[in-house]
């Protein structure tokens, strides 16, 4: 999901609320495409035969509604969807699985989520000096307010993967569907409401709250009231963050912090270390400088995945991401490296034997039209359980992004 706005446009004449209020609401229409040659060698096991090179994509095409008031209040309404995309989205879960809240590009802890086929986000705004309100299926402030660490091809290796061929399955059946990347993005279709600050000296804080994760309807045709006493699933998810962004003597800097809670619904028959025996705990904290084109920067993230301890161990993850960059002009060139613990109560594995996946990424990019860009990255890296036999990965990308 990318936040931008586009350019065509149309006027059309409302009304709001009273006749002292009239405003032309503008309409505009954008989205962006990735399309990606990948090459992959996932090193697999004697006897397992995985295709290496592939065509991959993401598309989504969004709407937007907005007009702003005579008295200067700002409303809008937000629409994402995908586009030809295989994503998976629109199945109700009811319960959790330790491999679902890892694949978090689908939508991390989905439980109690009823979503159209090819909804990604929808949502109403209203803005003004006072700050921001966001209302429907939105990211979170701890997601809005994320501070990323530089990187080869966001689309590879940044805050928020788009385009990865591993085969993690083979690393730990608990980790099918894992997506290496550090969006603070727990229960991310969810219909919530979330306020944001104005800026006052590149300061900026915001909070988030949901009655129950997902986007059922009450009442409605689509579902009725949510069971509040489901076995390994959550309620009443919050987020509160905070970001300042500044300059000081020709250098940039970007310092944010999120954390994230939910409550556990009903522990009743579950096991020790299943999804939802414990309240859902989530942090994040990053910063960047920048100065002449260069920049440097990092990002943690920690959880403890709604999951109590077991015989094993924790069932924690920890998250560290540090990244550089240069930009010059229309050329870019980065440089990443990923790290992120599995707790072996996460894992299911021998007592004490956590495991660890190194990622490594090297890549840059030519801008040869507005919103338009060319981009190549190299990545590889190893999953890597303590005293067993390591499992080292590769991978290349070249594609492009197309923003309009």
């Amino acid at each position: 999901m990318k936040k931008l706005l586009i350019a065509s446009t149309a006027l059309v004449g409302v009304a709001f609320m009273a006749t002292s209020a009239h405003a032309a609401l503008k309409m505009d229409l954008g989205g962006y495409f990735d399309g990606y040659g990948v090459y992959a060698d996932n090193h697999p096991a004697a006897g397992t035969n995985l295709a290496k090179y592939e065509f991959t994509k993401d598309s989504e095409m969004h709407v937007n509604g907005e007009t702003t008031l005579d008295n200067g209040l700002t409303v809008g309404a937000h629409y994402q969807m995908y586009v030809a995309d295989t994503a998976a989205n629109g199945t109700a879960i009811t319960a959790n699985t330790k491999a679902s809240l890892l694949a978090s590009t689908s939508n991390q802890f989905p439980q109690n989520a009823v979503n159209g086929t090819i909804v990604d986000e929808a949502y109403i705004y209203g803005s003004g000096g006072w700050g921001r309100v966001n209302f429907g299926e939105e990211d979170g402030a701890a997601y809005l307010l994320q501070v990323a660490a530089p990187s080869a091809d966001s689309n590879v290796d940044g805050l928020r993967t788009y385009v990865q061929d591993l085969d993690t399955t083979a690393w730990n059946a608990n980790l099918a569907g894992l997506v290496l990347d550090y969006q603070q993005a727990d229960f991310r279709q969810t219909d919530r409401l979330t306020y944001l600050t104005p800026k006052f000296n590149g300061f900026q804080a915001g909070v988030s709250y949901a009655p129950y994760p997902g986007t059922s309807m009450v009442g409605s045709s689509v579902s009725g009231p949510q069971t509040n006493s489901i076995a390994g699933a959550f309620k009443d998810p919050w987020d509160v963050a905070a970001r300042w962004d500044g300059a000081y003597q020709g250098v940039a800097m970007s310092v944010g912090a999120g954390y994230s809670y939910a409550s556990d619904q009903s522990t009743t028959g579950l096991a020790a270390g299943a999804v939802g025996t414990d309240a859902l705990k989530t942090y994040n904290f990053g910063a960047n400088v920048a100065m002449q084109g260069f920049s440097l920067g990092g990002a943690y993230k920690h959880s403890n995945n709604g999951m109590t301890s077991t015989v094993n161990g924790n069932s924690n993850t920890a998250i560290y991401d540090i990244g550089a960059g240069y930009d010059n002009g229309p050329y870019h060139a980065g440089l990443s490296y990923f790290h992120e613990k599995f707790g072996a109560g996460l894992l299911g594995v021998g007592a004490g034997k956590d495991a660890t996946v190194h990622r490594y990424a090297l890549g840059g990019g030519y801008t040869f039209g507005p919103g338009m860009t060319f981009r190549g990255a190299v990545d590889w890296g190893s999953y890597e359980p303590t005293g067993a036999a390591h499992t080292n990965f590769q991978q290349v990308t070249l594609g492009t992004d197309i923003q309009f």
